[in-house]
């Protein structure tokens, strides 16, 4: 995974932002990877699932770490994440 400083609230804010307005591929990747640095797991799970989304070839280096999560969540807290991207029904 590349090494990214740890993002401040605004530039979290502008991603998020450039993700949801843009699908920003480099967005979304900057706060995937500030989740996993930060041990966020389940919000690593979703931003994994929504970069996978825009561009899934960026996803390759955080495969691992996200089937990790995925693998330790309750499946009730899984179906709720895919749930909340529209993944499932």
């Amino acid at each position: 995974m590349p090494e990214i400083s740890s993002l401040s609230r605004t530039e979290v804010r502008r991603l998020k932002s450039a993700v949801r307005k843009e699908s920003s591929a480099p967005a979304a990747e900057r706060l995937l990877a500030d989740s996993v640095r930060k041990g966020h797991d389940k919000l690593a799970l979703h931003r994994y699932l929504t970069l996978h989304r825009i561009d899934a070839a960026r996803c390759v280096p955080y495969e691992g770490y996200c089937r990790q999560v995925a693998g330790r969540l309750p499946s009730e807290a899984l179906q709720r994440v895919l749930r909340h991207l529209g993944w499932t029904d």
